[in-house]
């Protein structure tokens, strides 16, 4: 997990899987990284071999967080099991969705 800015945007870079094991550590720093008022956060799970739901609904709750701090979050995920995961629970239509994470900055 590595955390950095990019001019107003905090970037979360995940890897590996995300699942109940650390999912606790997964909250702690986005969590830390959404404090400000009117924060904007990229997640960037394209490293990100594996997510259960529990790792989703991490996710779901820091969006719901940063909307009620006038903030937004978005993803990067290229494809493969996380995007799956994301569309197959219909979860997918709550966040920007980006290819990379160049997209995402732009």
């Amino acid at each position: 997990m590595t955390r950095r800015r990019h001019g107003d945007l905090t970037v979360v870079s995940l890897a590996g899987e995300v699942d109940v094991d650390n999912s606790g550590r997964m909250r702690t720093c986005l969590d830390e990284s959404a404090r400000a008022r009117g924060c904007r956060l990229v997640v960037d799970l394209s490293a990100v071999t594996f997510i259960d739901t529990t790792g989703l609904g991490v996710l779901v709750r820091v969006r719901a967080d940063l909307r009620e701090r006038e903030g937004s979050i978005a993803l990067v995920a290229p494809g493969g099991q996380v995007l799956r995961r994301l569309r197959r629970t219909n979860l997918a239509p709550l966040f920007p969705i980006y290819a990379t994470l160049s997209q995402a900055l732009a």
